[in-house]
């Protein structure tokens, strides 16, 4: 099997690609707090239900009992299927609150893209939810404005041609330099 070389004077460098490296991180974060949580909660109720376990099997230590794991079922049992459902639980809690989220967010920026069909230019997005749908309204909220500023700059340019009655020679060019740049904003 041939490895590629790279030209001389280049080296191959590893890329990583990052969906969101805030978005990524704050997961990240809360992922971490919800183990440490889950496993320091986990590791006490397991410590004192074994404890107690023991206790009781050193006070019937005249039983027979095959092996130690006999003495901690129980307990480690129903623990276990606790912290199993629990983790679901809260996975599918978490999945929804994003998907949730995510819709907001979404929803919003469609309602403006449809006012903006319409010709609405004026409302804002206002997109909940996370702080990428956020800053993705604010800068589409950006591009409108400057769309409208635009729009504004040549109705000004049109009623100044309209109302200025030049002759039609003066007029022609000017009418022409207007509808370029009426094509330029809307095309």
């Amino acid at each position: 099997m041939m490895t590629p070389t790279a030209p001389q004077g280049t080296q191959f460098r590893r890329k990583i690609y990052y969906i969101n490296p805030r978005f990524q991180g704050g997961a990240a974060l809360g992922i971490s707090a919800m183990v440490v949580a889950g496993g320091v909660l986990f590791g006490a109720l397991v410590y004192r239900d074994v404890g107690n376990a023991l206790w009781e099997a050193a006070l019937r230590g005249h039983f027979v009992i095959d092996t130690p794991y006999e003495i901690v079922r129980d307990a480690l049992l129903w623990h276990l299927a606790g912290l199993s459902a629990t983790v679901s639980s809260l996975t599918v809690i978490v999945f929804l609150f994003l998907v949730k989220a995510v819709r907001i967010g979404v929803g919003r920026a469609i309602e403006a893209f449809r006012a903006s069909e319409k010709g609405d230019l004026s409302t804002p997005v206002e997109a909940g939810g996370l702080k990428e749908f956020r800053r993705f309204g604010e800068l589409v909220d950006l591009t409108r404005e400057s769309a409208l500023s635009r729009v504004a700059m040549l109705r000004e340019e049109a009623a100044s041609l309209a109302a200025c009655g030049l002759p039609a020679e003066a007029f022609r060019p000017r009418w022409e330099e207007l509808k370029r740049k009426i094509r330029e904003v809307a095309p």
